[in-house]
């Protein structure tokens, strides 16, 4: 018999339809639930492994009320719905179901989620077993490294960020040491603003009775609580000092949870977050279930011997964790910037790398997502073995089997050589599939059966080819309306999409630019010979009012031009094309007539304007192609998909 499952819906039909479907497939159904609260009985009475769950139920009850339920007992949910409307599904998917289906649906499309969604729950219950157990050894070996308490305790943010991500930590400690609180601001990657004692308490303008009133009130936790959103605004209006560094830190979620040394003495851990939804049930059960390790760790820095007035003075100077300058940017490839959507992207690179979890990254054309691929590849064990980069958007739709799985002598007309294909290189490391998007329907067949077995058979032969490959994969278009519209098969799409990584927009992450052009600069600069030593604030202010359509690939480009243009010296002024401005929220408002363009018109219009630029010349050097960053092939591609008019001539 597999998983034991629960029906949450408040439609009879539809459920004892679903409970058909699945007894007929081999599951067993330990019950019908029509409201949460019921379902909440039936969980506690027969402790289901999987929950199908719609989201609008009985006595205006929601499902996605009863998800943080099932989050905290490690109990699996899809949710099954009829309403497809904006706001319920980001409410629905902010809960972090392993899928959704939208009624009615097909048998076979909730027997393929319903597969794919049991291996996806256990390759994360595996990844969260290991995590934790690499938190813990790392809380035990922080003590013993060498250092003032201050200096091991300033480690703990760097360790703790890609478990329990924070803006702001804040540790209270017993009131009779030394020091009784120290708290870290996030300012870059493993970057981190100190503050010991009342520091932070002025930096915030908070009296020393509120200040001490409020650390009483954490210290005096029950156990752990998590306030986000309306909860965490309502913490707010009885608790001055809490208000305040919200607006000091722009905070709008706190996680906090009470552990105690073996004297009895509380001691407190309090994460805050700029993102109002951030902490769940994971979290809080993470840091309960490491209690004995944080407890000791704890107990043994508290022992250390007293820091002096020194020491202390330069921990809050500091403003590093265990990092050195650049780490990051070597760690990650050059990967610049610090804006906080943009360390989201490191944290995630940094939690996936080390696993074998599929990953698919997600964002508009250049953004960098080959550079995040890269970065996993580099960062995981398989460091040493190949990374395969296959364009899907630029494979021949005649070829494509042969390019990824090879083909034998003499397997069709111009099979000349035996040739090894692309999955068969990447044996032992990585293949990264960019764009795979753009696969016709028949190739993400062949495609699927690889991913689910990892064995192929190259064309024309009969040889089963096992290999060992971990799977990358990227686009530029939401792959949801591509399944939505039979673009794109529903079951490659849960199959790829184990562990998503989004990346921002360029137009999203502005506060990098300055980062980004400065790093371009001295790239170029050195590349080139050219005596140009920086740009100036003006310029950056400028790059910063505009809207990038084509993302960071735009900008290097565009800088690469600029420093060649600039014979020496700084860049002081740039000529920016008069496209594509960065449209202000009082703009917005004057011109609210001005009808908003879809992802994929963006994109055209820029392709259109580049090839204007280029006089409709794609290939060759100062082509299209190259200012945008692709394959002239690829490029030829998307002008067809996109329905470009060649409206002038081209190579």
């Amino acid at each position: 018999m597999k998983e034991n499952i629960l029906i949450v819906e408040d439609e009879f039909i539809v459920a004892n339809d679903l409970k058909i479907k699945l007894t007929k497939a081999g599951y067993q159904v330990c019950g019908i639930a029509a409201s949460v609260k019921e379902a909440e009985q039936l969980i506690d009475k027969h402790k289901p492994g999987w929950v199908l769950l719609d989201i609008f139920l009985l006595n205006d009850s929601k499902g996605t009320d009863l998800a943080p339920i099932l989050i905290s007992k490690n109990i699996g949910f899809i949710y099954i719905s009829a309403n497809t409307n904006q706001s319920v599904l980001e409410a629905a998917k902010a809960t972090q179901p392993y899928g959704f289906l939208v009624k009615p649906f097909r048998e076979k499309d909730l027997l393929i989620m319903l597969e794919i969604a049991l291996q996806k729950h256990q390759l994360n219950l595996q990844m969260q077993q290991q995590r934790e157990q690499i938190f813990r050894m790392q809380l035990e070996g922080l003590a013993h490294i060498s250092g003032s308490m201050t200096e091991k305790i300033s480690k703990l943010p760097a360790m703790t960020q890609s478990f329990v991500p924070f803006d702001l930590l804040r540790i209270i400690l017993p009131v009779r040491k030394e020091i009784d609180h120290i708290g870290f601001a996030r300012t870059g990657y493993e970057e981190y603003q100190t503050y010991v004692k009342n520091e932070l308490a002025a930096i915030c303008g908070t009296g020393n009775n509120d200040w001490n009133s409020n650390k009483s009130i954490l210290l005096e936790l029950e156990s752990g609580t998590i306030s986000n959103s309306i909860n965490y605004r309502k913490l707010l209006l009885d608790d001055i000092c809490e208000k305040r560094l919200s607006t000091q830190f722009r905070l709008a979620s706190r996680i906090a949870v009470k552990f105690r040394l073996k004297n009895g003495d509380p001691f407190t851990l309090a994460f805050y977050s700029k993102n109002e939804d951030l902490y769940t049930e994971a979290h809080l059960g993470l840091l309960r279930r490491s209690s004995v390790a944080l407890e000791s760790m704890m107990e043994q820095l508290l022992n250390e011997r007293p820091v002096s007035a020194v020491e202390r003075r330069d921990a809050a100077l500091r403003k590093t964790s265990g990092s050195k300058p650049g780490a990051e940017e070597s760690k990650f490839d050059g990967i610049l910037g610090k804006s906080r959507s943009l360390l989201a992207v490191l944290d995630q690179i940094d939690m996936v790398a080390t696993s074998p979890t599929s990953v698919l990254i997600t964002g508009e054309s250049g953004t960098g997502k080959e550079r995040v691929a890269q970065c996993i590849h580099k960062l995981s064990p398989r460091a040493k073995n190949p990374l395969v980069i296959v364009n899907c958007a630029a494979l021949p739709a005649n070829l494509i089997e042969s390019e990824l799985f090879g083909h034998e002598k003499g397997a069709f007309t111009g099979a000349v050589d035996r040739r090894v294909g692309k999955f068969e290189q990447a044996n032992g490391g990585t293949i990264f599939l960019d764009e795979i998007g753009e696969l016709p329907l028949d190739a993400q067949v062949k495609l699927l059966r690889v991913l689910q077995e990892m064995e192929f058979e190259r064309v024309g032969s009969n040889k089963s080819i096992k290999v060992d490959v971990r799977v990358i994969a990227a686009t530029n278009r939401t792959l949801e309306k591509e399944v939505a519209e039979n673009r794109f098969r529903l079951d490659l799409y849960y199959r790829l999409n184990v562990f998503p990584i989004f990346i921002p927009p360029l137009r999203e992450r502005k506060e990098d630019i300055g980062i980004l052009a400065k790093g371009f600069v001295e790239k170029f600069a050195l590349k080139t010979g050219r005596p140009v030593t920086g740009i100036s604030a003006a310029a950056i202010t400028q790059l910063k009012n505009y809207n990038w359509p084509g993302n960071i690939r735009e900008l290097e480009h565009f800088i690469e031009r600029q420093v060649l243009i600039k014979t020496e010296g700084v860049i002081e002024q740039i000529s920016l094309p008069q496209s594509q401005p960065l449209a202000s929220a009082e703009n917005d408002t004057a011109n609210n007539k001005t009808s908003l363009k879809t992802m994929e018109e963006m994109e055209a219009d820029y392709i259109v304007h580049v090839l204007k630029s280029c006089q409709g010349r794609i290939g060759g050097p100062g082509g299209a192609a190259e200012i945008l960053g692709m394959p002239p092939s690829t490029l030829h591609s998307r002008i067809k998909k996109l329905g470009i008019k060649r409206e002038f001539s081209a190579d």
